[in-house]
């Protein structure tokens, strides 16, 4: 694998010190695992509440799924997902909707008859209010995986046994 120029990746303190801090957030209570996304500290502050951007962009697509008659298809995949804890309903009281970064998501409808859902929601983290960032340019970006997916792939090709699995929707 050196030959492909493949070596262990050397991490930066920064680095250290931001996957440290996400491994001290890993919590496993009710049978559930939550952890706290890595924020870079300096622009998180600088992204404003998006409360009215996200309800107009809400309005928009429920319109457009209720032209095309998708609107219950497009209920119907979040049911299971709140039953099943992956998403979960918060209460906010209306005069704190400003104190939120809100996560707008648009529908994305597959035709494909190999396709299983047909309909699913694709978050909207790159959302922008003005000049500031989005919630995408604020998270930590992590270190370069890259040479640690070709060293899986040749790892993959190399063992005689694979086990692979399938994962849900929601991700």
């Amino acid at each position: 694998m050196e030959l492909l120029g493949i070596t262990e990746q050397e991490l930066t303190d920064y680095d250290e010190r931001k996957i440290a801090l996400f491994q001290q957030s890993i919590l496993f209570k009710d049978n559930k695992y939550y952890a706290q996304l890595p924020w870079e500290e300096d622009t998180i502050s600088r992204v404003p509440s998006n409360h009215a951007v996200a309800l107009r962009i809400l309005e928009h697509i429920a319109r457009n799924l209720e032209r095309k008659q998708l609107y219950l298809n497009y209920l119907q995949v979040s049911q299971p997902q709140e039953r099943e804890g992956i998403i979960e309903e918060i209460f906010v009281p209306p005069q704190r909707f400003n104190e939120f970064i809100w996560i707008p998501h648009r529908p994305v409808v597959k035709s494909d008859p190999t396709t299983t859902t047909k309909i699913r929601p694709v978050l909207y983290c790159s959302l922008k209010v003005g000049d500031s960032p989005s919630l995408n340019e604020t998270t930590y970006q992590g270190v370069n995986l890259t040479t640690d997916l070709l060293d899986l792939l040749l790892t993959f090709r190399s063992n005689n046994h694979v086990v692979l699995a399938d994962i849900k929707e929601a991700f």
